[in-house]
């Protein structure tokens, strides 16, 4: 066991650009991060996600405010949705599902099934609702979210904890980029904390399940979603390119609590241990 817990905060509806099936799914010319990052006309401050790799991902097209850094903490790259359609909870079957020998399981419960906890916090889909082996909490703003996770931060348990800030599918939904920005910050602000409390053998990931550009009619939106892993005890950090599915999240998940037979996606644990 490389890490002893894994912490996933899916900041739901953050895209990076247009994917290139983008106009099978009305989504030429959606970039999520980029709009509203040019709203803000330069005054987007993420320190915490600039820190990370934030700017890093966008090097052929840097965000207004938040510019590439020489040696960031976080390793950092782009997920491409795999699946077929683009609904809210396709990303998010895709990140936690699998195939098994009999039925398609989920990460949320092979983990306690292999004795390990988990916790999922959300907005709650159908798709969560379902999920019956693991600790739940349902939620309905950004700071809720992070409270479950300071909390969870001081439980000793080796798992996976899992929340999913739902105030960008809000703004995203009410075409509001303004209040996305807002968001942004504020997550940005919340996240700070979580690294400073977060253990030596933790790890963090920071994705998003799926893209809503509130620029743009058409939600979700397909685009590029963001990638972002770190750990205190991984100083060195580097890209860890275009994934071609999110399931390379649960892939990662399971190979660190040693279940990798039942992966479907394509572990990028190597590159954060080598």
């Amino acid at each position: 066991m490389a890490f002893h817990r894994i912490f996933v905060i899916d900041f739901a509806g953050l895209g990076l650009g247009e994917a290139p099936d983008a106009n099978r799914f009305q989504s030429v010319g959606a970039d999520t991060i980029g709009h509203v990052a040019a709203s803000w006309s330069g005054q987007l401050k993420l320190p915490t996600l600039q820190r990370l790799g934030l700017g890093n991902i966008r090097v052929d097209h840097p965000l207004p405010g938040v510019p590439p850094i020489d040696h960031p903490d976080g390793f950092f790259g782009r997920l491409h949705m795999a699946a077929s359609d683009n609904g809210r909870a396709t990303g998010l079957r895709e990140m936690w599902d699998y195939t098994g020998e009999i039925r398609t399981r989920s990460v949320f419960d092979t983990l306690p099934t292999a004795g390990y906890p988990v916790t999922v916090a959300g907005p709650f889909l159908s798709y969560l609702q379902t999920q019956d082996t693991v600790e739940r909490f349902q939620l309905g703003s950004n700071q809720d979210a992070f409270r479950v996770l300071y909390d969870q931060l001081y439980r000793p348990a080796s798992g996976l904890a899992t929340v999913m800030l739902p105030e960008f599918r809000f703004a995203s939904e009410e075409g509001d980029v303004g209040e996305f920005g807002k968001a942004l910050m504020n997550a940005d602000h919340y996240l700070a904390q979580v690294m400073n409390d977060m253990g030596a053998n933790d790890l963090l990931i920071l994705t998003a399940t799926h893209a809503g550009d509130p620029t743009m009619p058409g939600k979700p939106t397909r685009e590029y979603l963001p990638l972002i892993a770190y750990s205190p005890s991984r100083p060195s950090a580097h890209a860890l390119g275009i994934r071609r599915t999110l399931a390379d999240v649960g892939a990662t998940v399971l190979e660190n609590f040693g279940l990798a037979r039942n992966a479907a996606g394509h572990s990028f644990m190597n590159e954060l241990t080598q």
